[in-house]
């Protein structure tokens, strides 16, 4: 794996580091310098008092005798030293007794004058007679800082150039020694990362490099190492989990195609019996009702033509005909709606069951004026079923309640939801003769009756079709009642997960 220079560790860590001693060299060297200048100062300020003390006494004679040839001589004797380039003697009057000056020398770091305070560069030395109080005269020099600062110039430029050097050995030798100690190891390391077969990554274990068991860099690799074990394992299990998968998707499939296989045949199956219910309906419909209307119409006949011929006997007997053939025509239809609530399609949707309830009650009300029923129906109440079917449904549970309230006096019908076991319930109460729990199991049979027919009329079809529509809806039906206190009818209608009427 080839990793340009200048994108490798090692060469941004010298670099790094270089760039740092460097600026670190330069400020540490200029810091060393300005407190070094500031000493050079001090010395500079005291070389000079010490030179003007040196003549201070034959300067003071020379200005206490006003004697310009021994001003001259001591001035003379100033220009010894080098960094005086203007000397001047004054009596206490100003007046000059002896001055010299030279031309000054042009320096290349004039640059520099405000850090050697070149501006400063006047002293001034006071001359007393013999009792040290009485000022006779006046001593004054100037002196050529950068003359006297050249040494530690030069000295200063030699330290800032030494410390530069020294940093960047430095740099340069911790760079080098960061490559073999780290740089090289993690390229190594690399290069054995290159090597793994995706396909069986805990084959390869990396090797520690020399000395970096208990470092950093050993612990990444022992890490790494176990990562690619763990990783292996987790592989080698998903090749066996996908291979037990495809196995199982062939079983399933398998499966799938027995199945369909049996969904065929009990398709079929179903069919036939389908068609057989369709041919028996056929034959309640028509085989059973023609002799049925033979025995009626004959009947009938007897009763208008021959009624005065027949005794009072003969008459009962035939009345008992005629009310038998009809009870027979009732069995029928009652029969094909029971075997119509299991058959077709169903075709779910939302509708408001509060006004369908509203609609049949209404209709049953205007055919029984005679009967005045309260309603009480809780209003936008919604359902999601087969509406046709729903309505016979209702009209079962409705006519229920016409027929067993009969007897009430005030009769109340009521319509609403509840909740059951966390899950909506319809109801239908009513407060007629009710019936004894104790039976509650024949309620819904075809056929059954918990009450004499005598009482109330019916052949007991109604509430087995209730609960057939309500099955088919994948619901549930049942009731709650007492004798001489009404009932209470409650049915479910679960949202399917699946809507298959409304696919082909």
């Amino acid at each position: 794996m080839n990793i340009k220079l200048s994108n490798r560790l090692f060469f941004r860590h010298t670099r790094n580091a270089l760039l740092v001693a460097l600026a670190l060299g330069v400020v540490v060297s200029l810091a060393q310098i300005v407190y070094d200048l500031s000493s050079e100062q001090r010395r500079t300020d005291q070389t000079v008092l010490q030179v003007l003390n040196t003549t201070k006494e034959s300067a003071a004679q020379a200005a206490y005798s006003l004697n310009n040839e021994l001003a001259l001589r001591v001035v003379k004797g100033l220009f010894e030293y080098d960094p005086i380039y203007s000397a001047q003697i004054t009596d206490d009057f100003g007046r000059e007794l002896a001055s010299l000056e030279r031309p000054l020398t042009k320096h290349e770091l004039s640059w520099l004058g405000p850090l050697i305070r070149a501006d400063q560069n006047l002293y001034t030395v006071p001359l007393y007679i013999g009792d040290g109080k009485t000022v006779i005269g006046e001593m004054r020099v100037l002196v050529d800082r950068f003359l006297i600062a050249q040494d530690f110039l030069d000295r200063a430029g030699l330290v800032i150039l030494t410390g530069i050097l020294r940093n960047f050995g430095l740099a340069i030798f911790f760079g080098v020694l960061f490559y073999f100690t780290l740089g090289r190891p993690v390229m190594m390391t690399i290069s054995s990362l290159t090597t793994i077969d995706p396909n069986q990554p805990g084959k390869t274990q990396l090797n520690i490099p020399p000395g970096h068991s208990e470092d950093e860099l050993g612990l990444l690799i022992r890490k790494i190492n176990n990562i690619l074990s763990d990783f292996d394992q987790t592989l080698q299990q998903r090749y066996l989990t996908e291979e037990e998968l495809k196995r199982n998707q062939n079983t399933i499939r398998q499966l799938n195609l027995r199945l369909e296989e049996r969904v065929k045949q009990r398709t079929s199956e179903l069919e036939a019996a389908n068609r057989e219910m369709e041919s028996f309906t056929y034959s309640v419909s028509h085989d059973l009702r023609a002799p049925l209307r033979t025995i009626g119409g004959f009947s009938n006949i007897l009763y208008d033509e021959y009624a005065g011929q027949l005794d009072d006997q003969a008459t009962h007997y035939l009345d008992r005909v005629r009310k038998g053939t009809q009870r027979m025509e009732t069995l029928i239809n009652d029969l094909l709606k029971l075997s119509r609530s299991t058959r077709g399609d169903l075709h779910r949707a939302d509708f408001n069951l509060s006004e369908l309830f509203q609609e049949i009650a209404s209709e049953y009300a205007q055919d029984r004026p005679e009967r005045q029923i309260t309603q009480d129906i809780v209003p936008n109440v919604t359902a999601y079923a087969d509406k046709r079917f729903m309505r016979v449904v209702l009209e079962n549970l409705i006519n229920n309640v016409w027929k067993y309230t009969a007897q009430t006096p005030h009769p109340v019908i009521c319509f609403g939801t509840t909740i059951v076991n966390n899950e909506v319930a319809y109801y239908v109460r009513d407060n007629g003769a009710g019936f004894d729990m104790a039976y509650a199991n024949k309620l819904f049979a075809p056929f059954q009756r918990l009450h004499s027919s005598r009482d109330f009329e019916g052949n007991g079809v109604g509430l087995a079709t209730v609960q057939r529509v309500i099955h088919r809806h994948g619901g549930d039906v049942w009731a709650e009642a007492k004798v001489n206190e009404g009932a209470t009818f409650y049915f479910t209608l679960p949202r399917p997960l699946v809507d298959f009427s409304h696919q082909d």
